[in-house]
């Protein structure tokens, strides 16, 4: 038995020294922005697009399409305008109270920013560190 539980614990050991170890992440500087992307790390190293895998979300004109199969909408507004002109008169909206309605929608996002110059990344190095993917942009609170 004694030997059977030695065995299983080399092969865990073995296993264990096969699996990459994760760093952790990394914060980059976006020095250039894209179509020229460049990151820098501690102003030491440059990553530019051979040595980056980019999340497309942070990339203008990212399209995502989304669906909202039910959600209410409430709302309230004053002073909305006029109606169009029909047989010579208008009527003034004074006031439109919406309080509760069912909504279902259908569409797209498209997102219309990219990374700017001195934006800080959350990047993550691959095994050898000759890869890194740009997974997000990061802000200091």
């Amino acid at each position: 038995m004694e030997e059977s539980i030695n065995e299983l614990a080399g092969v865990i050991e073995s296993v264990a020294k096969s699996v990459p170890k994760f760093e952790g992440f990394i914060i980059g500087t976006v020095i250039s922005p894209p179509e020229d992307l460049r990151v820098s790390i501690d102003e030491a190293i440059i990553l530019d697009k051979t040595n980056l895998i980019i999340a497309a979300h942070v990339l203008n004109d990212y399209e995502r399409e989304f669906e909202i199969y039910e959600g209410d909408i409430q709302f309230n507004d004053t002073n909305m305008g006029v109606t169009n002109v029909a047989a010579n008169h208008s009527h003034t909206i004074e006031s439109l109270n919406v309080d509760s309605q069912t909504l279902k929608a259908k569409g797209k996002f498209i997102w219309t920013d990219t990374l700017k110059k001195d934006d800080l990344v959350i990047l993550i190095p691959s095994e050898n560190q000759q890869m890194y993917i740009l997974i997000d942009k990061a802000v200091e609170l």
